[in-house]
């Protein structure tokens, strides 16, 4: 019965997630690219700097001269007037600009630039975090693709164990016991293929989540253990990290509206020239056919301490910076540690399991030539299936601990996506 579910099981499950045949293989980098390019949440990251890009010109238009057409009309009904009613009408152009005489216009433009550039290294931060957990959830889906091919390496070899006790039990060599127990562990050998096919879809539908909708499978490569492929240093990782040159930008930014709330109280100029084309007024200024020069200067008394006040609350917004700024940078630092820590725990743990297995292949192999010639007993074949089972697994998993060791490497340093040096 317990078979016979296990196997309906494996049945929902591949009727339930979409062959894999139509799937893309693909290398790591054009998988990291289909996602940078992609991803949903990158492009929509994307689009909005995008869109405040647009923002930032609007914004700086207001510095620029404006000109347009002024018209009027208008009409007085009078019952003492011989034709009952009067009507005006005037048309013409205008000018006119605001003088930067205090270099407003220079702060406004430098901190609309930085909130730019502030937005791209966000973004660039973002696009670095995702590209980290696509390629740790590629080396996921590489890995249990090996554990299902290791799985089914352990199942063969369990079939062929319960096929010589079976055999034996014919010539009446071992009791119905050994036999039980070897179909147990096909059985059990036949659940672990089943969940590690289940985790590889798992992760292929991950991938494909990352993907912005299509299916990617991992090229099939041989499994080899990685090396440290990048010089881990802090130093070098602060002038790399997007979310350090985001709160530097945002710094700078500070200091410019602090210096720009500084000159509320600065005086305005404003000038423009007007000509009129046709009117039939005496009263409209300029008259026709004429232009008109004007220039208004105001000079500020008192805002009832409002420049007073924005001065202090940047001066503050400064202070809040400077201290996130020390505390990212605390943090880049301990994200270097912590990741070198975990290769060096991983390299160390992969080379503990592969002696290991060294071992327990021998032992394993030993064993069974021993059941097979009748000179050792089951009981100790069955152990040894398993010490072996479970170090080869761990040996995987340790691999696989190195490859997202790697990963966190690379993510800390900003590999995938790095500062600009400019």
């Amino acid at each position: 019965m317990g078979k016979k579910f296990r196997i309906l099981f494996a049945l929902i499950l591949l009727l339930g997630v979409p062959f894999q045949s139509s799937a893309e293989v693909t290398q790591l980098d054009a998988f990291l690219l289909i996602v940078k390019n992609n991803n949903p949440t990158l492009q929509s990251s994307l689009r909005r700097l995008e869109a405040f890009y647009h923002t930032v010109r609007s914004s700086v238009a207001v510095q620029r001269p404006s000109a347009g057409l002024r018209g009027s009309t208008s009409w007085n009904s009078d019952s003492d007037s011989p034709r009952g009613q009067q009507g005006m009408y005037s048309l013409g152009a205008a000018i006119s600009h605001r003088f930067d005489v205090s270099g407003v216009y220079r702060a406004q433009e430098r901190q609309l630039l930085l909130q730019y550039n502030g937005m791209a290294a966000d973004h660039m931060a973002l696009v670095n975090n995702t590209l980290a957990s696509a390629e740790s959830l590629y080396w996921q889906a590489f890995i249990a693709r090996e554990n299902i091919l290791l799985q089914k390496g352990i199942l063969s070899q369990r079939k062929e164990d319960l096929r010589i006790t079976e055999e034996k039990y014919k010539q009446q060599l071992i009791p119905r016991l050994d036999v039980i127990r070897a179909q147990a562990k096909v059985e059990e050998a036949e659940s672990l293929v089943v969940d590690a096919e289940s985790v590889y879809r798992n992760t292929l539908a991950q991938l494909a989540t990352l993907a912005g909708g299509d299916e990617i499978v991992p090229a099939e490569e041989t499994l080899l253990v990685p090396s440290l492929s990048i010089d881990p240093e802090v130093e070098k990782a602060l002038g790399l990290r997007n979310d350090v040159r985001s709160l530097e930008i945002a710094l700078e930014r500070a200091k410019v509206m602090k210096s720009l709330a500084a000159k509320g109280m600065a005086p305005v100029l404003e000038g423009s020239v007007g000509y009129t084309f046709l009117t039939d007024s005496d009263n409209t200024s300029p008259a026709e056919k004429e232009f008109l020069f004007s220039l208004n200067l105001t000079v500020p008394a008192y805002d009832g301490g409002k420049t007073k006040e924005d001065v202090k609350e940047k001066s503050r917004t400064i202070d809040a910076v400077e201290q996130s700024l020390a505390a990212r940078k605390n943090l880049v630092e301990e994200d270097v540690v912590k990741a070198l820590n975990q290769w060096e725990k991983a390299v160390a743990l992969e080379s503990s399991k592969r002696k290991q297995l060294a071992r327990s292949d021998e032992e394993l192999l030993i064993t069974q030539l021993m059941y097979k010639e009748g000179m050792g007993a089951q009981i100790d074949l069955l152990n040894a299936q398993v010490d072996n089972q479970k170090v080869k697994t761990e040996h995987l998993a340790a691999i696989k601990e190195m490859y997202l060791a790697l990963v966190s490497l690379k993510q800390a340093m900003s590999q995938y996506e790095p500062a600009p040096a400019e």
